[in-house]
């Protein structure tokens, strides 16, 4: 579908594209391999186009009179598993977009909404640009929120003392995700920064400040990216720190306990050596004798202990 932008907008047939006017279209990989030579793009676009790799690397490339790329989309909810790969290119007076994979046709709506709501009287192709754009970076600010919670909830059970088996992979979740939000900001940073640079000449010298603030806003939302990050971090530190600290009251309780049998044991040898001289032995009361002297170095070497705050 091609949307032709006048003063009005106007839904055309890819042979009634005017390049005089502003033209936004979408269409599928299949399409593109039937229209590409019409819009003068090189095949090797198409190849690219066709290339199943997910990896966040979101640049655009410049060719002879035009830009493409590929946007790796994450749909909240859903972000650990990428799921839209959009192709864009980018004309004078033209936006085309060419859906890869887009199951639940997120990337349609995004156009649709889009085009619900243009002011016409101050439109440009840049500021189209720039409000498609955004629509990508925006709709994820609320997860950074539920993982900020989640984290904070984390940090709770570490205070609490209350932590799970799988605390630690819990964690390590969490970090995947925003090392994954991460480099999908960062593209989109490439992104705004390539449009800006205005290397083909295609956009108004006045207008290259919307991708200006378009890169401004990705980069402050993979800042706060990575401010998470550093959360994440320091409460898995605490975390390890936490199970530290229990297993070395677990050996200092350990290390008290074998003190203060020691002596016992000392107890325990020197009477078992059976000399005949010793008088305890044949005393009649010798057993209860060594059962109270062991209770009372017992208590007394807890009492020491317990002073000294080993305990």
């Amino acid at each position: 579908m091609f949307y032709q932008i006048k003063d009005e907008i106007t839904k055309i047939k890819l042979k009634e594209i005017n390049p005089d006017y502003l033209t936004v279209g979408m269409i599928t990989l299949e399409e593109l391999e039937n229209s590409y030579n019409h819009f003068g793009f090189s095949s090797l676009t198409v190849e690219e186009c066709k290339n199943d790799s997910l990896h966040l690397h979101g640049t655009l490339n410049s060719y002879y009179d035009y830009l493409f790329g590929v946007i790796v989309a994450i749909n909240p909810g859903q972000f650990i598993k990428v799921q839209d790969r959009i192709a864009i290119y980018i004309k004078k007076n033209m936006l085309l977009l060419v859906i890869i994979e887009d199951k639940d046709e997120s990337t349609k709506l995004k156009l649709l909404d889009l085009l619900d709501h243009l002011n016409l009287a101050k439109l440009s192709q840049e500021r189209l640009i720039f409000n498609f754009l955004e629509r990508f970076i925006t709709e994820n600010n609320s997860l950074m929120g539920d993982i900020e919670d989640d984290i904070s909830a984390h940090e709770d059970k570490i205070n609490e003392r209350n932590l799970s088996k799988d605390f630690n992979y819990q964690i390590t979740e969490i970090r995947k995700k925003l090392i994954l939000l991460d480099n999908y900001y960062q593209q989109f940073i490439a992104i705004g920064e390539e449009l800006e640079e205005n290397a083909l000449d295609i956009f108004q010298e006045e207008n290259l400040h919307y991708f200006r603030i378009f890169s401004s806003r990705a980069a402050r939302l993979s800042n706060n990216v990575r401010m998470l990050q550093e959360y994440s971090i320091h409460v898995r530190e605490s975390y390890h720190a936490q199970l530290d600290n229990d297993m070395n009251k677990i050996m200092k309780m350990f290390t008290v306990v074998t003190t203060v049998f020691l002596p016992l044991t000392l107890i325990v040898g020197w009477y078992g050596m059976n000399f005949t001289t010793m008088p305890e032995l044949t005393w009649k009361y010798g057993y209860l004798y060594i059962i109270l002297l062991s209770i009372l170095v017992a208590i007394l070497c807890f009492l020491f202990f317990k002073k000294k705050k080993f305990m």
